[in-house]
């Protein structure tokens, strides 16, 4: 459905992607997860035709963002971080607004809103004002604007930065209720978010994908490691220095006040301890997730 090759875009002297290659197949929800800067964002405004690269090639349903980007805009629904949603607008009204743009037939848009609205649950909304609604509220109207025109494709750029668990948990559980029909690129910083709901998840870094599988896949390159939370009551007084090149420790990180350890195996654990000493508060062992994938992957660049 979306096939990226040898992909590259430069802003000034930062690259900000670098030959990036991948393909997403129709109806997959693959979750793109990286540090600020990962080229996330660069990625899905030249798949959405909003950037054009500087090389490579990108094909949206055998179509080229070069050559035909009317064609690529009308298959694809896009939520930004940050919906640019008019004010004074009332619901009913943006999406009607955006409907005749995206060019869905006058005599069937009606039935179209109102069937968005219900979806989204914002019925009792329709008429009222933009400017009066919550950041919950505006994303459940954003994502109603790109479904306005039925879609092929969908992406979500953070959906659920910034709001409250509940409304987090409607928008998650709308975006799952969306997977098989549509093809989804859903770009998140939470990792238990893209573990949840993606079919397959790349981890991008400097532009570059570090790796990309399932999230099963993923964590089970970690498997054989046991991972280690040990909460310090001071942090400060960890002398780091007893935990250089240590073969016990495949990876460590910080998490808070949080010492996150990959360790090689469970009769480790006792030495670990004995390295930190009495400054430790708790310690809990943990089944490898996303994130301690995401931050090996990144640890493990910065490293080199």
């Amino acid at each position: 459905m979306i096939n990226i090759s040898s992909l590259t875009k430069c802003f000034g002297k930062m690259r900000a992607l670098d030959n990036l290659n991948l393909d997403i197949e129709r109806g997959e929800l693959l979750g793109l997860i990286g540090p600020n800067g990962a080229g996330k964002t660069t990625a899905i405004r030249i798949i959405s035709c909003i950037l054009k690269p500087d090389q490579g090639e990108v094909k949206v349903g055998g179509y080229d963002v070069l050559k035909n980007p009317l064609e690529i805009k009308g298959m694809i629904g896009y939520l930004p971080e940050e919906p640019n949603l008019y004010e004074r607008f009332t619901a009913y009204d943006l999406l009607k607004y955006f409907g005749e743009l995206y060019g869905v037939p006058s005599d069937y848009l009606d039935d179209r809103i109102e069937e968005l609205l219900e979806l989204v649950d914002m019925k009792s909304r329709a008429r009222h004002q933009i400017n009066t609604f919550s950041k919950g509220l505006r994303q459940r109207i954003g994502i109603a604007r790109a479904l306005i025109h039925d879609p092929e494709i969908i992406i979500f750029d953070e959906p659920t930065m910034g709001l409250d668990p509940a409304t987090s948990l409607v928008i998650r559980d709308f975006i799952k209720s969306l997977k098989g029909d549509k093809t989804i690129i859903l770009c998140t910083h939470y990792m238990d978010e893209a573990d949840a709901l993606c079919d397959r998840v790349a981890i991008l870094n400097n532009g570059r994908i570090l790796d990309l599988g399932t999230p099963k896949e993923l964590k089970s390159k970690i498997e054989g490691d046991v991972i280690l939370k040990v909460i310090l009551n001071d942090k400060s007084r960890l002398n780091l220095t007893n935990f250089l090149n240590r073969p016990e420790i495949k990876n460590m990180s910080w998490k808070d006040n949080s010492l996150i350890l990959a360790l090689q195996s469970k009769k480790d654990i006792p030495f670990i301890l004995k390295l930190i000493g009495t400054n430790i508060k708790s310690v809990n062992t943990e089944e490898p997730t996303l994130e301690d994938v995401f931050i090996q992957n990144v640890s493990d660049i910065q490293e080199n």
